[in-house]
């Protein structure tokens, strides 16, 4: 028997933009706890609007586990 393999997405992932509020899309402030190379991987957030206080890290926001994310996204095109 030939084992199952997920059906392959045709739009590309969509990455949280670290600077947008999860919560509000307003605008957030950062402060960057890990990096590489001068490349952001993970910061805490918190929003200049909302008050929302984040978790950023390798492109997502921790709150998308609870709540519907209103921040800005962004995607790498497959071509």
């Amino acid at each position: 028997m030939k084992p199952l393999t997920p059906k392959k997405s045709d739009k590309p992932t969509q990455y949280h933009c670290y600077d947008s509020c999860n919560k509000c899309g307003g605008v957030n402030s950062f402060i960057m706890t890990d990096s590489l190379e001068g490349h952001i991987l993970e910061c805490k957030t918190s929003c200049r609007d909302c008050g929302f206080n984040d978790y950023w890290a390798h492109g997502f926001f921790e709150s998308s586990q609870e709540i519907e994310s209103k921040c800005k996204k962004y995607s790498f095109d497959r071509g």
